[in-house]
């Protein structure tokens, strides 16, 4: 029998040291590293992420993620003076679905006085929900008054800098509704995107607005909004081979693919990808180095039981030893890794 997505991703530990959690990008973007992972023999190569266009071949697909992100992070206090905090996740209704903390101090009818650069306005409490979770009555320009959310493990320890505001952006990033970045995208310069062009391969833009889950340890992701244009799906159709940049890019195709073409058009995903799991959208897979005990770990190790069945977890954290025995950053603002089907080259 299979185990739940809570032991699974729970099985996946490691240890992180603090200082190998990247708080600022690699400049330029395209000079991380890049772990290649040539897959079912495990052979490892060291390189950097520009070199991903040796791995692409005219008439292969770049699949992105172009979902923006929003400064969805507000922060304000009640009329007492305690600070509060919310993460916008999304409009619905007139209202906006929303975290906050601390929930507990938290009530229904509450006014919450919001400030950024000298403005302010305020917002609302309309409805509490378990798990910290309210509706919010805000203005329509509440995004004014937010920050970029950039992930706790960095905005814990530094503050909020100016040039986040493009670096937590991909290149690809165009409409608006994500509350993280596809993080596998943010190794992309413009001028290496236009070299992928150059060469023949077709970057195929796919819309999956991230939510808060990525963030939750031995979470099962919840449900996220997804949308595939219909030259989008007929590029995917007509490709060579499909590379698959980032957990979220994965999440979307695998729902869109009907075993034979990809569906166009908005849908939501609930898919939870942990090993066993029967991949349909052949290709090689690109990813950054994720936090211990989530679901994107159980993804990535179910991509390796593609091809090692009942291995994948051994496998993906031997992987990791390595990546950690070397000089690799991990996480959002840091390094990535490429996985290639050998049997398919």
């Amino acid at each position: 029998m299979a185990q739940t997505d809570t032991s699974v991703a729970a099985s996946i530990d490691y240890n992180l040291p603090q200082d190998r959690i990247a708080l600022y990008p690699k400049q330029p973007r395209d000079a991380c590293r890049l772990m290649v992972v040539s897959l079912p023999s495990v052979r490892v190569r060291h390189a950097v992420f520009r070199d991903l266009i040796d791995y692409l071949e005219p008439g292969d697909a770049l699949a992105v993620n172009d979902s923006r992100v929003i400064n969805a992070r507000i922060t304000g206090r009640k009329s007492s003076g305690g600070k509060v905090e919310f993460l916008l996740l999304e409009r619905a209704g007139g209202y906006w679905r929303a975290l906050g903390r601390p929930a507990v101090r938290l009530k229904e009818d509450m006014e919450i006085m919001v400030r950024k650069n000298g403005q302010s306005c305020s917002v609302k409490i309309k409805e509490k929900r378990p798990g910290g979770s309210f509706l919010i009555d805000a203005p329509d320009n509440i995004l004014e008054y937010g920050f970029i959310p950039l992930p706790p493990y960095i905005g814990s320890k530094r503050s909020v800098m100016e040039e986040d505001y493009d670096d937590y952006q991909t290149v690809f990033s165009q409409h608006e509704g994500s509350v993280a970045s596809s993080t596998a995208g943010l190794h992309f310069t413009p001028g290496f995107a236009e070299e992928i062009k150059a060469k023949g391969i077709n970057i195929i833009p796919v819309t999956l607005h991230v939510g808060p889950g990525t963030f939750r340890p031995s979470s099962r992701p919840g449900a996220e909004r997804y949308s595939l244009s219909g030259p989008s799906a007929a590029g995917l159709d007509d490709a060579r081979r499909i590379c698959v940049c980032g957990t979220t890019v994965m999440r979307a195709l695998e729902t869109a693919y009907d075993g034979s073409r990809f569906k166009h058009g908005p849908g939501v995903t609930e898919l939870y990808i942990e090993p066993g799991y029967k991949f349909r959208v052949p290709g090689s897979f690109v990813t950054n180095f994720h936090l211990p005990n989530t679901p994107l770990l159980s993804m990535v190790a179910a991509y390796i039981d593609r091809f090692l069945p009942g291995r994948g977890v051994e496998t993906l954290k031997r992987i990791y030893e390595e990546a950690l025995a070397g000089p690799y950053m991990f996480l959002s603002y840091g390094d990535a890794m490429l996985f290639i089907d050998e049997t398919a080259i």
